[in-house]
C-alpha cells in the first residue's frame, strides 16, 4: 500500500532522472497566457491534438519575453517537470523562438515599428555617397554570383577601383553577428570610401539576418556611407531601410556607387570646350565694341587720342592673350596629369611593370599563408596555371 505522496514523489524522481525529458524542444501555439504575482509567466502550448502547460520563471528578465504571447507559434526549449502538489506535468521554459513565416513577419513588423519610432530610418540620418570613390568595401558571401557581379560591374565602369571583401555568411544563426562585425571592421580601419552590404535573392526566412535589429543599428551607426542590396527588387529589409541608399540588386549597387570613367572624361572635355567658347565670345564682343568706337570718332583731334587708346588696348590685349594662353596651358597640363593618374590606376599598368596577380579558387592570393595547391598567375601578356610542389613551404 502506498500513499499519494509516495506515488507522486516516485513519478517526480523518475521524470527528473530521465535524460530525454531534461532537454526537449516543442513547437506549438501559445494560449491562456498569464502572469503571477511573483513575476512568473504561465501559459499552455497546444497543437491540433494535445496541450502542455508551461512556466517561465522571472518572466520580466527572460530574453525572449517579447515574443511569448497568445496566438504566437513558438519553438520552446526547456525541461519537463512533474508538479507533485497536483500531480501535473509542465514544461519549464529556457528559450523561445518564433516558428513559421507568419511569426517571422510579425517579428519583422514589430522591429520595424520600434526603429521607425526611434527615427532610425529618417532621411536626416542618410549620408551622401562619395562622388569619386576609389576604395569600396563589400560585406557579403565570398561564394556565389553576388560578389562576382559587384566586382565585374565596378571594374568595367572604372578600371583601377580597389575592392575589399569582408566575407560573411548571409543566412543562418551566425549571419547577423558576422554582418555586424564586417560593418564595424570597415569603420575601425577606415580603409574604404563607401560600403556595399549585399546578398542574392531568397525566401523571407533566408533574408532574416538582414531583418535583425542589430544589423539595422550597425548600418545606421556606420560613419562610412552604406549601400544595401539585399534580395530581389521587390524585397525590402530593415538593412535596406537603415542604409544611406537602397539598391534593387547587387549589380545596381555597383552602378550606383561607381561612375563610368569614360563619362567623366567626356564631361571634362565638354567643360573645356564650354570655357573656350565663352572666352572666344568675350574677345569677339570686345573687338566689336572697339570697332564701333573707332567708327564713331571722326574729328582729327580725337584720332590721336584714339590711336593712343588703341595702342594701349592692343598692349592689354596681348597681355590678356598671354595670360589666357598660360591659363589654357596650365589647365591642359592639369587635365593630362589627371588622365595619366587615371591610366596609372589600371591594373594592367602594374602588370606591365613586372608584377603579377596570383589567384586561387578562393580569389586573389595576397599572402604565402593562404596559397592553394592549384593556382593561376596573371602576367601582362597572359595567364599560366601553376601547382605547388609537395613539401615546398616557401
Amino acid at each position: 500500500m502506498f500513499s499519494i505522496s509516495q506515488i507522486t514523489e516516485y513519478i517526480s524522481r523518475k521524470m527528473f532522472s530521465d535524460p530525454f525529458l531534461s532537454t526537449v524542444k516543442v513547437v506549438g501555439e501559445v494560449t491562456n497566457f498569464g502572469l503571477s504575482s511573483v513575476g512568473n509567466a504561465y501559459f499552455t502550448l497546444k497543437d491540433e491534438n494535445a496541450m502542455l502547460d508551461c512556466v517561465v520563471y522571472d518572466f520580466q528578465q527572460h530574453p525572449d519575453m517579447e515574443i511569448i504571447s497568445d496566438g504566437a507559434l513558438l519553438e520552446i526549449g526547456g525541461r519537463i517537470s512533474f508538479y507533485r502538489k497536483n500531480a501535473s506535468v509542465q514544461l519549464i521554459v529556457d528559450s523561445a523562438m518564433l516558428g513559421g513565416i507568419g511569426d517571422l513577419y510579425a517579428r519583422f513588423e514589430r522591429t520595424k515599428q520600434k526603429l521607425l519610432q526611434e527615427g532610425l530610418f529618417s532621411e536626416a540620418h542618410k549620408k551622401p555617397l562619395p562622388e569619386f570613390p576609389l576604395r569600396i568595401g563589400v560585406v557579403t558571401s565570398p561564394s556565389g554570383a553576388v560578389l562576382h557581379d559587384i566586382i565585374n560591374v565596378s571594374t568595367r565602369r572604372f578600371d583601377g577601383i580597389h575592392i575589399t571583401v569582408y566575407p560573411v555568411p548571409v543566412q543562418g544563426i551566425d549571419a547577423a553577428p558576422r554582418i555586424c562585425r564586417g560593418i564595424a571592421y570597415f569603420n575601425e580601419k577606415m580603409n574604404v570610401d563607401v560600403m556595399i552590404v549585399a546578398r542574392g535573392g531568397g525566401s523571407f526566412e533566408d533574408l532574416a539576418p538582414f531583418n535583425e535589429e542589430s544589423v539595422a543599428r550597425a548600418v545606421n551607426a556606420s560613419n562610412i556611407p552604406v549601400v544595401s542590396a539585399v534580395g530581389h527588387e521587390t524585397d525590402y529589409s530593415l538593412c535596406d531601410m537603415a542604409a544611406d541608399l537602397r539598391a534593387p540588386t547587387p549589380s545596381a549597387a555597383a552602378e550606383l556607387v561607381v561612375r563610368e570613367k569614360c563619362v567623366l572624361i567626356e564631361a571634362l572635355d565638354r567643360q573645356k570646350k564650354t570655357l573656350l567658347d565663352a572666352l572666344i565670345d568675350l574677345f569677339e564682343s570686345r573687338e566689336a565694341k572697339l570697332q564701333r568706337l573707332k567708327c564713331s570718332v571722326s574729328a582729327h583731334a580725337l584720332r590721336l587720342m584714339l590711336s593712343r587708346a588703341e595702342d594701349a588696348l592692343n598692349a592689354n590685349k596681348k597681355l590678356m592673350q598671354g595670360s589666357l594662353n598660360n591659363a589654357f596651358e596650365r589647365h591642359e597640363t592639369r587635365l593630362e596629369r589627371y588622365r595619366d593618374r587615371l591610366e596609372d590606376l589600371s591594373p594592367m599598368r602594374v602588370l606591365e611593370r613586372g608584377f603579377a596577380i596570383v589567384r586561387s579558387q578562393e580569389g586573389i592570393v595576397t599572402s604565402a599563408s593562404n596559397t592553394a595547391d592549384d593556382m593561376e598567375i596573371e602576367f601582362a601578356d597572359g595567364r599560366i596555371a601553376v601547382s605547388r610542389k609537395k613539401g615546398f613551404n616557401g
